[in-house]
This record gives structure tokens, C-alpha cells and sequence, in this order.
């Protein structure tokens, strides 16, 4: 509520009003103005926003690559760094808002590595939890989790809350250390996610 009347205050109301500082001139109009005359710069994209708003800690780097909160990340270069220079940890950043791919450090390079899950692109960790515990109440004693049924339930969350998610996408969210060591003993802990096999059409054409 207060983030909704927040961006209404500021749309309906500030932008609207005469600005002393602009000469009278109201916001909205000094915008249009000054946009006719320089242009609109376009906001950052994903990896940027990564490096100047991520989190960032050191994760374990090994053969899998890097896992966070049961994401698996990975690239050649990444591999590659690990063979020629056998860290142990290595720097990371990521971005709650898109958890479909990580920033890592190897030397002063940041490098963008994306997770082995493409569908995860532009999903945020908090969507992809909740799907993870959708798909994991539905089975509790299983621990190994189809990869399908999650995305399937990652799509159903995103339709029914993309207003309210987009509502709160100035609040501000948790997501420590502290936070993220929480989530993955309470939920992900002993978790394996599996690919569905494909069916196969049998040479007779029966089944």
C-alpha cells in the first residue's frame, strides 16, 4: 500500500506540480522538453545491474561450477579459470530480481555466467522459491524434484502475481547470507533436480 501510494504521489502529484528549482516549470514538462532536445538514456541492463546492485560473496568454485540456492552456474571460461588457477573461492555477485545468471571475479575481471537452466532468465530468486516449495509440498518425501513441474509452477506464480510483484518492486528484500544459508537448509537441503526423459515413439508407430 505504501509503495502504491508512493508512485501515485509522485506520477499524479510531484511530477505535476511547479518546481521552484525548474523556474516553475512542472517536472513532467521539463522532461518532455529536455528528452526532445537530448534524448533518453537507456537504463542499465542486467549485468550492470548486477555488479552496482548485486549481492555479493564468495562461493565454493568446483567441477559443477557454482550453486546457489540450488542454481547451478556455469561456463568454459569459468572451467577454464578453474584449471589454470585452482581457487578454492571465488567472488560473486548476483541479483535477487534475476537469478538466471551470475557475475564472477577471476583476477579484476568480471566475467557473466549463466545458469545451466536457460528458463531462468529474468527470474526472481523469491519467484523460484516459492515454485520450489509448490512442487516440494506436492512430494514431500521425495528429494529429487522435476525440473518441468517447477518451471511450470515458476510460470503459473509469475501470471497470477505479476501485478503485485510489480507493486513491490521497490520494497526492499532480505537477502543476506544469513538469509540465503536459511533457505537452503530449509529448503533446498539434500534436493536433486532431474530433467523429465522425453518419450520416444516406438519403429512401429504404436506407442
Amino acid at each position: 500500500d505504501f509503495t502504491f501510494a508512493l508512485l501515485r504521489w509522485v506520477i499524479d502529484i510531484y511530477h505535476n506540480t511547479p518546481h521552484h528549482g525548474l523556474g516553475g516549470e512542472t517536472p513532467v514538462k521539463a522532461w518532455r522538453r529536455l528528452s526532445k532536445l537530448h534524448g533518453v538514456t537507456p537504463p542499465p541492463d542486467a549485468e550492470m545491474m548486477r555488479l552496482c546492485f548485486g549481492q555479493e560473496r564468495e562461493y565454493r568454485l568446483d567441477k559443477t561450477g557454482i550453486t546457489i540456492l540450488g542454481v547451478r552456474y556455469q561456463s568454459e571460461e569459468m572451467q577454464t579459470y578453474l584449471r589454470r588457477e585452482h581457487p578454492e573461492k571465488v567472488s560473486v555477485r548476483w541479483h535477487p530480481k534475476d537469478i538466471g545468471a551470475i557475475s564472477v571475479k577471476w583476477g579484476k575481471t568480471w566475467c557473466n555466467v549463466p545458469a545451466l537452466d536457460t528458463s531462468l532468465q529474468g527470474v526472481a530468486a523469491q519467484t523460484w522459491l516459492t515454485a520450489v516449495r509448490h512442487v516440494r509440498d506436492a512430494n514431500p518425501k521425495s528429494n529429487r524434484l522435476d525440473n518441468v513441474a517447477v518451471r511450470d509452477a515458476i510460470t503459473a506464480i509469475k501470471a497470477r502475481n505479476e501485478a503485485a510483484m510489480a507493486a513491490a518492486g521497490l520494497n526492499l528484500e532480505d537477502w543476506s547470507e544469513k538469509r540465503c544459508a536459511k533457505e537452503e537448509k530449509k529448503l533446498l537441503a539434500g534436493i536433486e533436480f532431474v530433467e523429465r526423459k522425453e518419450l520416444r515413439q516406438v519403429k512401429d508407430g504404436l506407442g
